[in-house]
């Protein structure tokens, strides 16, 4: 089997298990477990900690250890921990296993990025994999959800956990199976930047906040202001899933220019803008379609970007730091939403206004601080 459709199976697989139970952790705390959503908001800032080190750890694990070994090796525990949160079944051990599960899940995510980095050449190879990957991890998004607001509204949040646990084992006899690319590393605890890769991180950080809605704030809106259930929410998770499945690799074909992820934040912003003015599900589904459509161009020219500009001798650990900003801005994503969400509630341009105003300034940002300057020279001599 082909390298690409090798991990997008396996990325298929894995999804599959942790969008059964993402989708629904901040809104599980704040509904099953009953914990306020000041303290969810605190959760969610948790977990950024967590992620951060997480992040730079797994970018030296990447490195030093090799990224199919830290691959195997963090879900190995990553499913551990989940099983253990299913057997206890108490608010504070939930929580602490989560943030465990978190912490190597994300380890898990810089290898694999890092050995896609290693494989692929050039701009459009890149693109080529990493819209790959995510038609096969969207196919578990695809499901996921559904079956989780379903199993949710049915049994509860214990039953996410134990599915969540399981089914990433199934990935393992493939896992194993994975080559190890020979490449040279560059030894040392210290990582030297470079200024294009730095720059190249600021507007990511705002890229990944506006992503970061789809999850935990879009749920309780929807849910809370709007009236959808869960299960209605996950149909429009599914929904998005399944164009990415259907549309990624096609649409990938045509993401030949890094400065389109300008356009992708533009549709971004409009899309999220949208949301605050959404009275029924039906008009949620189109939203969704263009929300959805933001994510395909700007996802896979994010991560190609990212790896085009990393020192091959340090990926791992540029990937780290990649993941590192991105993944804070996910998770303070989620932050801010359930500070926001109780204005939100009677005022939603509160929120939605505020993530309209941060894509605008991501996509000007890549054009004043990246740009075709930052990024063509690199691009040209590697396709």
């Amino acid at each position: 089997m082909e390298l690409s459709n090798k991990l997008a199976l396996i990325g298929a697989i894995r999804a599959l298990g942790g969008s059964l139970l993402w989708s629904f952790t901040g809104f599980a705390l704040y509904q099953y477990y009953e914990i306020p959503l000041s303290m969810v908001s605190l959760f969610y800032v948790s977990q950024a900690v967590v992620n951060s080190i997480g992040f730079i750890i797994g970018g030296y694990l990447a490195d030093f250890l090799g990224r199919v070994r830290t691959m195997i090796t963090s879900s190995i525990i990553s499913s551990l921990a989940l099983f253990i949160a299913f057997m206890v079944n108490k608010p504070l051990i939930v929580i602490g296993m989560v943030l465990v599960q978190s912490f190597f899940n994300n380890a898990y995510g810089v290898a694999n990025t890092s050995l896609v980095g290693d494989y692929a050449t050039g701009f459009s190879s890149l693109v080529k994999y990493f819209s790959r990957l995510r038609v096969g991890i969207n196919a578990g998004w695809a499901i996921g959800p559904a079956i989780g607001g379903l199993l949710y509204e049915t049994y509860g949040f214990r039953v996410l956990l134990l599915l969540g646990s399981l089914i990433p084992l199934s990935a393992l006899p493939l896992l194993i199976s994975l080559p190890e690319a020979s490449r040279p590393v560059e030894r040392g605890l210290t990582l030297n930047v470079n200024r294009r890769f730095a720059l190249f991180l600021i507007p990511s950080f705002l890229t990944f906040l506006v992503m970061g809605q789809l999850g935990f704030p879009l749920l309780t809106y929807y849910n809370v202001h709007v009236g959808l259930s869960t299960f209605m929410v996950g149909l429009l998770y599914m929904e998005n899933g399944l164009l990415v499945v259907f549309l990624q690799d096609l649409l990938g074909k045509y993401l030949r220019r890094p400065d389109l992820i300008m356009l992708g934040m533009i549709i971004y912003g409009v899309s999220y803008l949208a949301v605050a003015f959404i009275p029924s599900f039906a008009w949620a589904v189109v939203d969704m379609f263009f929300i959805t459509l933001a994510e395909m161009i700007v996802s896979p020219i994010s991560q190609s970007i990212a790896n085009m500009l990393a020192d091959p001798r340090a990926r791992g650990r540029y990937m780290g730091l990649y993941s590192l900003v991105t993944g804070l801005g996910r998770t303070v994503a989620s932050s801010i939403a359930g500070l926001l969400m109780p204005y939100a509630f009677k005022q939603p341009l509160v929120l939605w206004g505020f993530v309209f105003i941060t894509a605008v300034s991501s996509s000007a940002m890549y054009k004043v601080l990246v740009g075709d300057a930052l990024v063509a020279s690199k691009i040209r001599n590697t396709n």
